[in-house]
């Protein structure tokens, strides 16, 4: 009786497929549940809103924006906003989520009232080719007036004035 398969048996094609439809699965449920921030340790996925939901500690990072300042523009590379707390700013980069840009966590004094913030080098690990805001917080260097309107060289990205006094984020554009 070869080639005849008993009711409630699987015969040897079902069980040829089994093993790679089985493994698959696996592979897929790793991929899932894998922590889309493994190595950084900092950064927090968003909030159910897209807001970032970040600590206002030097060094703190989220994927999103801080609420309260709004939806960037379409055209934004990156930005910056002083923060409730007069020596930390809030950074905001854009790229993948699995390896959000996050700055360096003091920024680089480059006169009175203007600093840089610094980006350290990606670790050349695979990303996804998503397209999300990342906000890290920044710390101000000693010498800097925090009260003054304040240049801030976002990277490579570009330079952003933030008035005196206010909160409003300012972007640097894809155009420069």
């Amino acid at each position: 009786m070869t080639g005849v398969t008993r009711p409630g048996r699987p015969g040897r094609a079902t069980l040829a497929l089994a093993g790679p439809v089985v493994a698959a699965a696996f592979l897929l449920a790793g991929c899932a549940s894998g922590d889309a921030d493994a190595g950084s340790g900092t950064t927090e996925p968003p909030a159910d809103d897209g807001t970032a939901d970040v600590e206002l500690v030097a060094g703190s990072s989220g994927l999103g924006v801080p609420a309260g300042l709004g939806g960037p523009p379409a055209d934004a590379a990156a930005g910056a906003a002083r923060t409730a707390d007069a020596g930390l700013l809030y950074v905001v980069t854009f790229g993948s989520s699995t390896c959000p840009q996050v700055a360096d966590p003091e920024a680089t004094a480059t006169g009175d009232a203007a600093v840089e913030v610094t980006f350290p080098e990606p670790a050349g690990d695979p990303c996804t080719t998503d397209y999300v805001p990342a906000t890290s917080v920044v710390a101000l260097p000693d010498g800097v007036d925090p009260d003054a309107d304040l240049t801030v060289t976002v990277g490579s990205w570009g330079d952003v004035t933030l008035p005196a006094g206010s909160q409003d984020p300012a972007w640097a554009t894809a155009e420069g």
